[in-house]
């Protein structure tokens, strides 16, 4: 559902994934959207004692059922994609 430009890590255990956004987009600008439209995520600035993390997102996959997961980020991923330009 995401463009290409979206990186993921692929976890070997725990409860989230790390996406990296392109530079033209960041986190915090993507979440204000996304909550609109009932998806929230935590962007990455907390994580990063550097004040790094802009164009990071902490995904969250254990307390959802793995239909509303895939319908979160079918709309994550439309959101994102209306946003790049």
């Amino acid at each position: 559902h995401f463009p290409p430009e979206v990186t993921f890590t692929r976890p070997e255990g725990g409860m989230f994934i790390w996406a990296t956004l392109p530079e033209r987009l960041t986190a915090m600008d993507l979440l204000e959207r996304a909550a609109q439209e009932k998806v929230v995520f935590v962007p990455g600035t907390p994580f990063f004692v550097d004040g790094g993390g802009t164009h990071n997102m902490r995904l969250n996959f254990s307390n959802a059922d793995e239909s509303r997961i895939e319908e979160g980020i079918a709309r994550l991923g439309r959101i994102i994609k209306e946003m790049l330009p």
